[in-house]
């Protein structure tokens, strides 16, 4: 029991570079403005008053109670502005909110912004949402409350975060990489407790859907054990997901495992935003964690926590 008491808080202590909260707040912001421009031309159509579900009707069936577009429109209401122009006006604070998050400049702020924002959109729009609307508004969440500006930021350069304490970004780095492996392992399971996944129909009913259909996959009912083999590889990634990114061993083939799977997504299902954005997630919550080398990690480090302000500093092992 002490040796694994030991080892749990080493998990939580050991000192990590601040340089994944950087690369997690660059692709979360970056992804964010990628999906605001493939939506722009509709954009109006999405969360405009008058747009495919008017304001109207989406209030009444957004249950839980979240600001939307239109409590934002009888607050302007007051200075004279339209429903249309709050649209505009909250289109244009998301959008600069995310600039400066991926530029890192006022990064708290800047973060607050985009999550409300997004909120608000989220809120007036959802009944077209799905589950990349939610993976980015509880990234945005993250971006807010951890500190992602320790690294690969102006803020960084201001000096504003120089005393951020060393066991903040470690903290900050495993609440992002355990809520993956909360995620995964718990869908995983979910899967597992059916027998769709098992015997290769979910795969073949998601590859047969109009909505889904990309390419001619009739083929696979003469060859079943191919969507088996697939269903069985989805199920051993998701569910054995937390043990394979963090032992040594396999974590790079984790990592690259699942990047695939939703590779696989992207191209055969047309759900470019959704995998994209889980790509984007599992590398820069696992990329130097799985590949240090590959993030610019030259020479071998020995991170240690500074005795006088208990911050993180690098000490080269070999001069």
């Amino acid at each position: 029991m002490r040796r694994i008491s030991e080892q749990v808080q080493l998990f939580f202590t050991k000192p990590q570079r601040a340089e994944t909260l950087g690369l997690f707040r660059i692709a979360v912001g970056s992804f964010a403005v990628i999906q605001m421009l493939v939506l722009l031309p509709d954009w109006m159509w999405l969360f405009g008053p008058d747009g495919l579900l008017p304001w109207v009707v989406s209030d009444t069936l957004n249950a839980k109670n979240t600001p939307a577009v239109s409590d934002a429109a009888q607050w302007l209401s007051h200075i004279g502005l339209s429903e249309n122009g709050t649209v505009y006006v909250v289109t244009i604070l998301y959008a600069l909110s995310l600039f400066s998050l991926i530029a890192g400049f006022y990064t708290r702020i800047a973060a607050f912004f985009a999550w409300f924002c997004h909120m608000m959109l989220n809120a007036t729009g959802h009944m077209t949402a799905y589950g990349v609307e939610t993976f980015t508004h509880i990234a945005l969440f993250y971006c807010m409350v951890l500190p992602v500006g320790a690294a690969l930021s102006v803020d960084r350069g201001r000096g504003k975060y120089k005393n951020v304490p060393g066991y903040l970004i470690t903290l900050g780095i495993r609440v992002i990489q355990l809520h993956l492996c909360i995620m995964y392992c718990s869908s995983g399971i979910e899967k597992a407790l059916g027998a769709q996944w098992w015997n290769g129909k979910a795969i073949w009913m998601s590859l047969q859907q109009d909505q889904f259909h990309r390419f001619e996959t009739g083929w696979m009912a003469y060859t079943p054990v191919i969507p088996k083999i697939l269903g069985w590889a989805t199920l051993v990634v998701e569910i054995f997901y937390p043990f394979g990114m963090y032992w040594r061993k396999t974590k790079k083939i984790w990592l690259m495992a699942v990047c695939g799977m939703h590779l696989f997504i992207m191209i055969f299902l047309g759900l470019y935003l959704f995998g994209g954005l889980m790509i984007l997630l599992n590398i820069s919550a696992f990329g130097i964690h799985c590949f240090p080398a590959v993030f610019g990690k030259k020479k071998e480090e020995k991170l240690e926590w500074g005795k006088e302000n208990q911050r993180l500093t690098a000490i080269p092992t070999s001069p």
